[in-house]
């Protein structure tokens, strides 16, 4: 049980959203499907492409701008890690 615990909670960090950097944005229903880009850039959000999800995107923001104000409209965000979502950096920048 106690493993149990342990890698939920270190699935829960790999996942958690940084306090600033790049997010994927996940939308739970299809008006937030609609509703996120548009969402994402009022909040702040510079959109950086699509993300792996149907619907999903890939942005740089502040968890703070984003987090609650979406998460209230169906949109979900998680870390964008390199490995499933590739490099995060616009053409041209360092990340």
């Amino acid at each position: 049980m106690q493993l149990l615990m342990l890698l939920a909670a270190f699935g829960m960090f790999a996942f958690a959203p940084p306090v600033r950097g790049a997010m994927l944005l996940v939308p739970l229903t299809t008006r937030a499907r609609a509703d996120l880009p548009g969402l994402a850039v009022r909040r702040g959000a510079l959109l950086l492409g699509q993300g792996p999800v149907a619907g999903s995107l890939l942005v740089r923001g502040e968890r703070a701008r984003l987090g609650t104000a979406l998460l209230r409209r169906g949109i979900v965000l998680i870390a964008a890690p390199e490995i499933i979502c590739g490099s995060t950096a616009p053409q041209g920048q360092e990340a």
